[in-house]
């Protein structure tokens, strides 16, 4: 008589397990820059170089935007387009600042923007402020730069925006389109918000929490 082969039981090591999928990663959200000293506010791309105050302030000289006239200009930011956005070409930075002056009145601000080659200034209206601004080129020996300055007297302060492209060949690299470098720099301004002062209202009198007698009537 022929027994029956005992069925064979595999370890449970040899078991075949599915691994999950990975789990996809959130996509990097924009970075919000804000001062709530200064009331302004703006929105770039999380690939973007950030330089604070203190850097654009110590650093050199051509980290930061044209002066104003005034002594008391300062930058709050400074937010560049890495080049490896635009690899082998000729762009040798390109870069949005935000500034303010609190120390000049709003004739001088608005004079800080020179007219353009054609005598103009031009107005723009960004998130329910109006902007004065103009656009310059000029360059030589293989160097070229586009740069636009943008001032509103608002809060009265003096806010200022400078952005800029600046291209040098080396006589290989390809030729950047400024244009388009500049759109990406645009989009960053459409983000700018600042928010108007509240005036300060006067401190409500406190009243006091023993109330006063009746008056008797004397006889």
């Amino acid at each position: 008589m022929e027994t029956a082969a005992a069925p064979v039981v595999k370890p449970a090591s040899a078991a075949v397990t599915e691994k999950a999928p990975p789990a996809e990663k959130p996509a990097a959200k924009p970075i919000t820059f804000k001062s709530r000293d200064y009331g302004v506010s703006f929105v770039y791309p999380w690939q973007y170089t950030s330089l604070n105050a203190k850097t654009v302030a110590k650093g050199d000289e051509s980290l930061r935007p044209k002066p104003d006239g005034s002594d008391s200009q300062f930058t709050l930011a400074r937010i560049e387009i890495p080049k490896g956005f635009y690899a082998d070409t000729d762009l040798k930075n390109a870069y949005f600042t935000l500034s303010l002056n609190q120390d000049i009145a709003e004739q001088d601000c608005v004079a800080s923007v020179s007219p353009d080659k054609n005598g103009e200034v031009q107005n723009e209206s960004i998130n329910g402020v109006n902007f004065r601004w103009t656009e310059m080129e000029d360059g030589g020996r293989g160097r070229a730069n586009k740069i636009r300055n943008y001032v509103s007297f608002t809060n009265d302060t003096c806010y200022e925006v400078e952005m800029g492209v600046k291209t040098e060949s080396d006589g290989i690299s390809r030729e950047v389109d400024p244009a388009q470098v500049m759109r990406r720099l645009n989009a960053i301004l459409k983000t700018v918000e600042i928010k108007s002062s509240t005036d300060k209202t006067a401190a409500p009198q406190l009243k006091s929490s023993v109330e006063p007698k009746p008056l008797v009537p004397q006889n």
